[in-house]
């Protein structure tokens, strides 16, 4: 899969902009979008650095890609400024910390400033804050994120919460509203949801050999270490001083 793995991710660092942070989407006549989404940002982080161990293993370095990745986790941990506010959405509370960009006490701490507001005890995480929706998915991304942070405890009271959702052919509810305790969107049961649940069920057994990937960071490549703004500067003089 290299050969299709190799310019996917040459295609997301390009929208790669000089602070660091990776635009959403490209418009219909190739031209960037003007926004960048926190939690996209913190999955694309993980997916480059898991394209960074591919091609390690396939003798090839890719130190831009190591940079990108870099550059892209130091603006999430310092600059909120830099994404679209989605501050409602529960997904840009826990994603830096599933997708190892925000680690030990830090992320400790981003999990416990939050989870009030979130978490519906006994029943699961609301996909927005402000809406009695809890969702299947963002329920088990959740507890993954937990998990990565060893508090196994609370990914399996999360994952137990969600197990009523579970219907007669093995599927999940997307959603369900309370205190009506119906599922929205009605009735509908959602291959991303699957997904989250194979993903924590597999992480909580340890049943496959890459049960880990979301939960013990230290397996991929670490992220280099670099002084941000020196690599930034060096990289706007490049693209304003091309070598002729």
């Amino acid at each position: 899969m290299w050969p299709v793995v190799e310019p996917a991710i040459e295609f997301v660092l390009d929208l790669q902009t000089p602070r660091g942070e990776i635009l959403w989407a490209r418009h219909a006549d190739n031209t960037p979008w003007s926004f960048a989404l926190l939690t996209g940002s913190s999955s694309m982080t993980h997916s480059i650095r898991c394209a960074v161990a591919m091609a390690e293993e396939l003798g090839h370095e890719r130190p831009s890609w190591e940079l990108g990745a870099a550059r892209l986790a130091h603006v999430i941990r310092t600059e909120p400024s830099a994404f679209a506010p989605k501050d409602r959405w529960a997904m840009d509370w826990y994603y830096p910390v599933l997708a190892g960009v925000v680690r030990g006490e830090p992320g400790f701490d981003r999990m416990a400033a939050k989870a009030d507001e979130f978490i519906i005890e006994g029943r699961g995480v609301r996909c927005v804050s402000d809406q009695p929706w809890v969702t299947t998915a963002e329920t088990c991304e959740c507890a993954m994120a937990y998990l990565s942070l060893g508090e196994s405890d609370r990914a399996t009271e999360l994952f137990a919460d969600i197990q009523r959702f579970r219907q007669a052919d093995g599927s999940y509810f997307t959603g369900v509203v309370f205190p009506q305790d119906v599922s929205f969107p009605d009735t509908e049961s959602s291959t991303y949801s699957a997904a989250a649940v194979i993903l924590l069920a597999d992480a909580l057994s340890g049943a496959s050999g890459a049960s880990d990937l979301f939960t013990d960071h230290d397996l991929l490549p670490g992220l280099i270490d670099v002084d941000i703004p020196a690599a930034m500067a060096a990289e706007i003089d490049a693209e304003a001083n091309p070598a002729s």
